[in-house]
């Protein structure tokens, strides 16, 4: 460990940047703090050390100016910056144009096309060669059906009838009700947060482990040429669920590959929107009996901005973030059986739950010491997508009759 550690976060709501310095001992009448003249970055000098980091945002200011330490000698020094706003709205992650979206995914329909080549992440094998998928559609939210049924039923403007004695027959007379079937169909790729649904015919470089004797259950879809797990058999929609964070995907010269935990992150911001809910159960694919344990998450601020002195080849700060407070249960099935209306349960492949363990606990480094534990919780970060050309998601609704 670096004997000066720095870490800074932006929270919007309160307008203000978090500043720590962990150091190895007290600091002193000579242990400084100085903020750059362009208001990007601060830089801490301890006992003839130095170290310095890049600010979430920029501060306001002119000239140099030293940052008027705590009177108590303490190893770890917290400073609050306040930032000032020229106008209503205009403060935003300087680094992020798109960070008003609430929760920008990268691979949605409109931006792949016929010439989308999908590769497998680990070994650069392809897997959906370019020109196999001819049309790409994005998946609604999983509540979309019960919605559409309550906007059906509820529009202010049109008499109805609530006895919903044909309800059975809702599903035929509207064509859009939970009673449809959606079937993976080859030449059409579907998007979801976090996978998509292709036909298997349309899957050149995949293979599966189902065997027509084994009974039904989850089967793996592997790459045909490492055998790294890339997907699971959809038996309901006919069809293969290619799991983003395992592939590659190449657009013209581009190639793209993202960081697990950042899908994790768009899926369980997904869950809070749609859902409402920020605690959620997770636990590996086909947990039973002898594996009852899993991890409660709660997602206690979903989006700020960081920066760390810690370095990671993969992090180029400012970054954004999520902040999380969770813990190990060894049977998770009583916790959620308890507090069934406060717990989301999510089941995420073993590679994904894996690494959404290792990301919790290697991100509580880039904290100070003093803000790893809250109460029995454990605290981290789990990046985020930061969003450049993400669209808006389109209207459900408008999605039917394309």
């Amino acid at each position: 460990m670096a004997s000066i550690q720095l870490y800074a976060e932006l929270l919007l709501n309160i307008r203000t940047v978090t500043f720590f310095a962990t150091l190895k001992s007290e600091h002193n009448h000579e242990t400084k703090a100085t903020l750059s003249a362009d208001g990007e970055s601060i830089t801490v000098t301890h006992e003839g050390e130095s170290a310095s980091i890049r600010l979430p945002t920029k501060i306001s200011g002119g000239g140099s100016a030293a940052l008027a330490l705590p009177p108590t000698p303490a190893k770890e020094l917290t400073l609050r910056l306040l930032l000032e706003e020229k106008a209503p709205g205009l403060l935003r992650y300087s680094d992020f144009p798109d960070s008003g979206s609430d929760n920008p995914v990268p691979w949605d329909a409109l931006s792949l096309s016929t010439e989308t080549e999908i590769k497998c992440g680990k070994c650069d094998n392809v897997l959906i060669p370019k020109g196999t998928v001819r049309e790409w559609k994005d998946l609604p939210s999983e509540n979309w059906a019960d919605m559409m049924d309550f906007w059906h039923c509820h529009k202010p403007d049109e008499h109805h009838d609530h006895s919903h004695h044909d309800a059975n027959d809702a599903p035929s007379r509207k064509g859009y009700a939970a009673g449809n079937k959606l079937t993976a169909s080859s030449g059409t790729g579907f998007v979801d947060t976090m996978y998509f649904l292709l036909a298997a015919e349309d899957c050149a470089g995949a293979v599966t482990n189902k065997t027509l004797s084994e009974p039904a259950a989850t089967f793996d879809v592997l790459c045909n040429q490492c055998n790294m797990p890339i997907g699971v058999v959809d038996d309901i929609a006919g069809g293969y669920r290619i799991f983003k964070w395992a592939v590659i995907v190449a657009h013209e010269d581009e190639s793209e590959q993202n960081d697990i935990q950042q899908w994790i992150s768009a899926q369980l911001l997904a869950a809070i929107q749609n859902i409402g809910v920020r605690k959620f159960a997770i636990q590996q694919q086909g947990s039973g009996k002898e594996r009852p344990g899993g991890l409660m998450l709660w997602v206690f601020t979903p989006d700020l901005c960081f920066s760390s002195s810690v370095h990671h080849e993969s992090r180029h700060d400012p970054t954004r973030a999520m902040k999380v407070f969770w813990q190990h249960q060894l049977d998770l099935s009583r916790v959620i059986e308890r507090q069934s209306t406060s717990f989301e349960h999510i089941e995420l492949p073993t590679a994904a739950y894996a690494s959404l363990e290792d990301a919790l606990q290697s991100n509580a480094d880039l904290l100070p010491s003093s803000a790893q534990r809250f109460q029995d919780w454990n605290v981290s970060l789990l990046q985020r997508f930061e969003g450049s050309t993400v669209r808006e998601p389109r209207n459900p609704i408008d999605a039917l009759y394309e």
